[in-house]
């Protein structure tokens, strides 16, 4: 979940109303176990339950300090929040973190969240207050805020800096700014350069990898892309790439197997209705 990391109001009330005396190892040790809890589920697409993890967690700790892992699990909070659609709900948890503790990454989560609702000023402010809080010689960071705000030749200049430093998510980064320029084909090179390196957690990498092959019609290469992004698990582009998996069997005139990912797909993902209507298509093949 960072990006990956990268990359979420009753757990931002938890937060607040934390003052007080300190906790026992007991308490500590059930409120790790509940974040790792509530990780595994945010993992597995059960942003719900995460939350209730999240939530049962800040509770332990209601009467006391929130120290720095009251704020960290607050900060998971607001990212389940996020991906459970409770936009608003997460903006409220980052608010309470922030009335506790500046940090630029919570500045930059709500600046996210603010353009997702659709309010740029808002937005910008936070992305500003980011910067000022973050080190100069975290460049990709600094990056990731100028291209967020459209100074896309100060990301530039950052991202570069980080990616020739042999950052791999300098690497990343540099390739969403060119993919958002339109210049497609460069960004594609650096997006597989991201993805040749260890461990790489972005999947939607995978996805725009793919999504060129295809339109190159190589499909053997989109296909391998493909399956290497699926295999990363539940994530922001998995439903893209399961969608495009069954494209390209299509494709390549393999309508049986497509059919079969068809069926697979619709489990996961019922009521899709383009999804359907294809599937009808499929069974006449």
């Amino acid at each position: 979940m960072n990006n990956k990391r990268k990359m979420w109001m009753a757990a931002g009330c938890c937060v607040l109303c934390l003052a007080g005396c300190g906790k026992s190892k007991e308490v500590e040790e059930r409120q790790l176990s509940l974040r790792s809890q509530g990780m595994q589920q945010a993992l597995e697409g059960d942003y719900e339950a995460a939350v209730a993890s999240y939530e049962e967690a800040l509770a332990l700790s209601a009467g006391r300090n929130a120290g720095a892992l009251e704020l960290d699990i607050a900060a998971y909070k607001a990212s389940a929040q996020h991906y459970a659609g409770e936009t608003q709900g997460a903006i409220d948890t980052c608010s309470a973190i922030l009335d506790l503790k500046e940090s630029a990454e919570i500045y930059m989560t709500r600046g996210l969240l603010y353009r997702e609702s659709g309010n740029t000023e808002a937005a910008n402010a936070d992305f500003a207050r980011a910067k000022e809080l973050t080190p100069k010689k975290d460049s990709v960071t600094l990056g990731r805020l100028s291209y967020y705000m459209e100074d896309y030749s100060g990301a530039k200049t950052y991202l570069e800096s980080a990616s020739d430093g042999g950052d791999p998510e300098g690497v990343y980064w540099e390739a969403q700014l060119y993919w958002q320029m339109g210049n497609t084909d460069y960004a594609v090179t650096l997006y597989q350069q991201y993805l040749e390196g260890e461990s790489p957690e972005h999947q939607n990498a995978y996805a725009r990898v793919a999504a060129w092959q295809m339109d190159q019609k190589d499909y053997d290469a989109a296909l391998g892309t493909l399956e290497s992004g699926i295999a990363r698990g539940e994530g922001e582009s998995l439903k893209e790439l399961l969608g495009n998996e069954i494209a390209v069997y299509e494709q390549k005139g393999d309508f049986e197997t497509a059919k079969l990912k068809m069926e697979s797909y619709l489990e996961r993902y019922p009521d899709d209705e383009k999804a359907q209507r294809e599937y009808v298509f499929l069974k006449t093949r």
